[in-house]
């Protein structure tokens, strides 16, 4: 079973995918179809491809908003030249929990990594659940802020929505098969005359679906270049943050420590 704390958390599960890659090419000439070249435009709008290729390490929060208030905030620390992976985030009104795993062969059947909770290791009997929610925090609060990068990501259809298209923006619709933790989830993401995205809407596979506009853009640099992501995507009165916090070095024995650092 889920954890009840977790509940009112699961309609913010929108994430599809892996870590961005770069598209394949057959041997053949490439041929680009009118979505695929959007896509281009927008992935390149956010710093394209290499440069986040070459970002060593991601640190950023994802926090969930209210009325302006905090309801929620994840912490998360990925160091991608050797795939490990930090998140901590509350599991109770005075737990949080901590967990380390690998992002390059985690098995949803059977979760691998640590998990603790107030510095105390998981009981053997929970842990694979423990795992598995912070796996989907991985996936899920990534996605909020690298979309624009995981374009080519396998598995992703993109297709043109003209008819939600409009004279000063274009409409990219993105579709699954067999990737993610949702794949039946649809995406519209409308970018604007220089690529960048404006907003999102989606339809769930659950029957969710909703509308955020992309907000406060903010540079992050890599070592091939600067990523351009917007960090506030807002709904009315609710609002997902994705705070990218600069991090010049890493002390690998972060991913060693049971307590809350991040």
């Amino acid at each position: 079973m889920r954890f009840a704390y977790l509940a009112f958390l699961c309609t913010l599960l929108f994430g599809c995918g892996e870590a961005p890659q770069a598209p394949t090419q057959g041997t053949g000439p490439p041929l680009f179809s009118a979505a695929d070249s959007l896509a281009f435009f927008i992935a390149e709008s956010a710093g394209g491809l290499a440069a986040w290729e070459a970002m060593p390490t991601l640190r950023f929060d994802f926090v969930a908003e209210r009325d302006s208030e905090e309801v929620f905030r994840a912490r998360h620390l990925w160091d991608r030249e050797s795939a490990a992976y930090r998140v901590e985030y509350p599991v109770g009104e005075d737990s949080i929990l901590v967990a380390v795993f690998s992002t390059d062969d985690f098995n949803m059947d059977a979760p691998t990594g640590k998990a603790y909770i107030n510095g105390a290791p998981v009981d053997s009997t929970e842990m694979a659940e423990r795992l598995t929610d912070a796996y989907e925090r991985y996936i899920n609060d990534s996605y909020w802020l690298l979309a624009p990068l995981k374009l080519f990501d396998p598995g992703v259809h993109r297709n043109m929505a003209p008819d939600s298209s409009d004279a000063e923006s274009k409409v990219l619709r993105l579709s699954f098969e067999n990737v993610g933790l949702t794949p039946g989830d649809r995406y519209w993401l409308r970018a604007d005359s220089t690529g960048r995205l404006m907003s999102w809407s989606f339809l769930l596979e659950n029957g969710g679906e909703g509308y955020y506009d992309w907000t406060d853009y903010e540079y992050i640099a890599t070592p091939a270049g600067s990523l351009f992501v917007a960090t506030r995507k807002q709904a009315g009165s609710r609002a997902v943050l994705t705070q990218v916090i600069p991090s010049d070095s890493l002390n690998r024995d972060i991913f060693l420590d049971p307590r809350p650092r991040l």
